[in-house]
């Protein structure tokens, strides 16, 4: 275990259970920020949300009018999106939309995308008073085997659809419908590891205590 703490600029339960799997101190301040597009590509669309969370975390945590922003802290941004055939597929909106992207799934290949931002932690602020921010994304592809009207409906049931992006959870029963990955299996759950420690061992955050 380490001294440094992360701030996880997301809800994300995924992302915390990550954070645990990697022996990270953390907390979570969840940033409300707006996720509409902006006509980017994914990459740089799930880069550009990733960066606002971190951004918005900052301008919380140290309104312009308030006391001088340290930028003392590491804080953690993350963005995934799912991509089919050029579609992004968010959350479900109900039962018969999450039916619907799962029909489409079934006995497909898909992209999940995951952007990263990282605001590294310093004992003086960068001289314009912007913090010091990488990002990174990462690319993973699933392929779901087919799957039987009787199947869909029997996922259905369990209600893992609910709020989350493509109708489905990898670490949950949805594991059982997918026939290969190529890339992080992590990324698929929001978070790539690798990808998140290579970004901390370039910046030379302290995994020893």
């Amino acid at each position: 275990m380490n001294n440094a703490e992360i701030i996880l600029a997301s809800g994300s339960p995924r992302r915390q259970d990550i954070l645990k799997q990697m022996g990270l101190r953390y907390t979570v301040e969840p940033q409300d920020v707006d996720e509409s597009f902006a006509g980017m590509t994914a990459e740089n669309e799930a880069r550009r949300l990733a960066a606002k969370k971190v951004q918005t975390c900052i301008d919380n945590r140290w309104p312009v009018s308030g006391r001088e922003n340290p930028l003392g802290d590491w804080i953690l941004g993350a963005d995934t999106f799912i991509v089919y055939k050029g579609l992004f597929m968010g959350k479900p909106a109900d039962r018969s939309d999450a039916r619907r992207m799962l029909k489409l799934l079934a006995d497909n290949t898909h992209t999940v995308i995951t952007g990263l931002a990282l605001n590294i932690a310093c004992d003086i602020a960068p001289r314009d008073g912007k913090p010091l921010m990488t990002t990174a994304v990462c690319r993973t592809e699933v392929t779901f085997a087919p799957m039987s009207d009787d199947e869909i409906e029997w996922y259905l049931d369990t209600d893992e659809w609910r709020d989350v992006a493509a109708a489905y959870r990898i670490q949950e029963k949805a594991a059982m419908f997918i026939s290969s990955i190529q890339g992080s299996w992590s990324n698929v759950m929001g978070l790539p590891i690798n990808t998140f420690y290579g970004m901390l061992r370039a910046n030379n955050f302290n995994f020893r205590s």
